[in-house]
């Protein structure tokens, strides 16, 4: 049977839950075993209901669940502690955390800036529980988290949401309280949690001041006790643009408070964020972190309509993004993932990336009728938005798609973010080419927050004139686009199908309720988008 730091093993295999007065009583020798100074109040009746946000202001979050486990997570505050401080953590089957099956003490200190993570062993696979974390007798919101199924299991189904970017500005988190309610297993989130300083965040205590910032707000703290979260980092998280020539400090401060605010498993490489998420063989979850190894953008050359930046292969540095030695996944990454498609016995490989991968051109220059004319013409050539993600890397892109096409790798899934606008795409080795094979499909999400609405930055005939110009530039692969709405994008996988949901909504209205503004269909071993609304 498993332990756990304070000694309390999870319940039995015939399922009945530990007696409380039994927890009560072990996680107190327990604390006089560690040496913890202080006197302990643990729950009881005295405190039964009784909540102080003063202690745990940051809300708590769990996640990376797997058949056996699942990660908790909180901060306490320092400002009241004021000193190292034990801290409860409980797990139960019920939401009133009388049928407690395991839990455990831990410190928070100032080493760790009073956040607290606990990664919970022994439970059982596909189950939701109940947890919560207490000081001095002070007891956190009640949150849940999930287990997966079992490792060869077939399960029936997978709902998950993906989303990114949430701004902190005249925007209400609408859209966070809707996903609390989207019933889903958990939210991907895929970057851009936060937003820092460019130029002033700079230690690990500035980048936990913006963490706490942003978790200050009410309904992104509800939704993580509602949701889990499986999690990875895009720019926000370090600064606009980052990439593998930071400065190694900043990008260590920069690490070092995500994974102190993340709920995240770590590995044996304290650094790394890529990671498998197994649903039995329903679904493998293959997170890939596309900032810390990759290589600086290639920069803007020109523009378009003398607004937005663009990547003209025509021009000088241009032909930057074919080379063969760029990379935004690293070689010991890309290996992995390769490894990973190959091998899986998942029906559905499902891929999060930071960044949408697949291509984005404003204007076609690799078109039959062109290439007729001019035989030598750049093969992809064209404009692209200057969007700094996978069009930035072609060859790598290219090598992979091959990859999965040569391994015969099927239902092969990308969910993305960071672009601000939703994009559902089919994926090709060439994607220039009719008869180049599709090998994945991409749903791409809004943002969380408007930053500003698509309407202040230009009229709506002229957004849907751009909406149309792109889906011209990007035909027959770019199946949708969408440049005016925020939101996220629920995600129903069965063995036989998946159903996307582009769930949009006004982040301005404080009453605000989500809406489908599109809906697809990908079918197991028939590759290619279907859209259905």
């Amino acid at each position: 049977m498993t332990t756990h730091p304070s000694g309390v093993a999870p319940h039995a295999e015939d399922d009945r839950t530990m007696p409380r007065r039994e927890f009560v009583r072990i996680l107190g020798a327990a604390g006089a075993a560690v040496g913890v100074a202080g006197q302990l109040a643990f729950p009881g009746e005295a405190h039964a209901g009784e909540n102080s946000g003063a202690f745990f202001p940051d809300g708590i979050k769990s996640g990376d669940p797997t058949p056996r486990s699942a990660v908790i997570w909180t901060r306490v505050e320092d400002s009241v502690v004021r000193e190292s401080v034990p801290v409860v953590w409980s797990v139960a089957d019920d939401a009133d955390m009388q049928a407690v099956v395991c839990g455990g003490i831990v410190v928070a200190d100032a080493s760790t800036g009073f956040n607290v993570t606990v990664e919970v062993e022994g439970l059982k696979p596909d189950r939701w529980y109940h947890y919560r974390f207490e000081v001095s007798g002070k007891h956190s919101v009640v949150g849940r988290l999930r287990t997966a199924p079992k490792k060869n299991s077939r399960p029936a189904h997978l709902r998950y949401a993906f989303a990114s970017c949430q701004q902190r500005n005249n925007s209400f988190y609408v859209a966070h309280r809707a996903i609390a309610k989207e019933n889903v297993d958990f939210l991907m989130h895929l970057g851009d949690y936060i937003y820092v300083n460019d130029f002033a965040t700079l230690t690990v205590d500035d980048y936990r001041a913006v963490y706490r910032r942003f978790h200050s707000n009410p309904d992104l703290q509800a939704m993580h006790a509602a949701v889990p979260l499986v999690a990875v980092w895009d720019d926000g998280e370090f600064y606009n643009g980052v990439d593998r020539t930071g400065d190694p400090q900043r990008l260590a401060n920069a690490r070092q408070a995500w994974f102190e605010a993340m709920p995240v498993a770590r590995k044996k490489d304290p650094d790394r964020t890529y990671r498998r998420i197994r649903w039995g063989n329903l679904a493998d979850i293959l997170l890939l972190d596309t900032r810390q190894y990759r290589d600086p953008e290639v920069p803007a050359n020109s523009t378009f309509a003398d607004v937005l930046g663009a990547q003209d292969t025509t021009l000088p540095g241009g032909a930057e993004m074919f080379a063969e030695d760029r990379t935004t996944l690293g070689a010991r990454q890309l290996r992995w993932l390769q490894r990973r498609l190959r091998r899986s016995k998942a029906t559905w490989k499902v891929l999060g990336s930071s960044y949408d991968m697949a291509p984005w051109k404003l204007v076609d220059y690799d078109t039959p009728e062109l290439r007729a004319e001019n035989p030598d013409l750049q093969r992809n050539g064209g404009l692209y938005v200057s969007n700094e993600a996978w069009d930035d890397y072609q060859f790598e892109r290219r090598k992979l798609m091959t990859y999965i096409a040569d391994n015969e790798v099927d239902n092969v899934m990308v969910s993305a973010g960071h672009t601000h606008f939703y994009k559902a795409s089919n994926i090709q080795p060439d994607f220039d080419d009719e008869a180049s094979p599709i090998t994945a499909t991409e749903f791409v999400t809004g943002s969380l927050t408007a930053d500003p609405p698509a309407t202040e930055i230009a009229p709506l005939e002229l957004l849907k004139l751009a909406e149309t110009i792109m889906l011209g530039a990007n035909e027959p692969y770019l199946r949708h686009v969408d440049l005016l709405n925020q939101g996220y994008v629920v995600v129903d996988v069965t063995p036989e199908e998946t159903i996307v949901e582009f769930r949009v909504i006004d982040t301005l209205d404080p009453d605000a309720e989500a809406r489908t503004e599109g809906r697809f269909r990908v079918r197991a071993g028939i590759p290619g988008i279907e859209t259905l609304a």
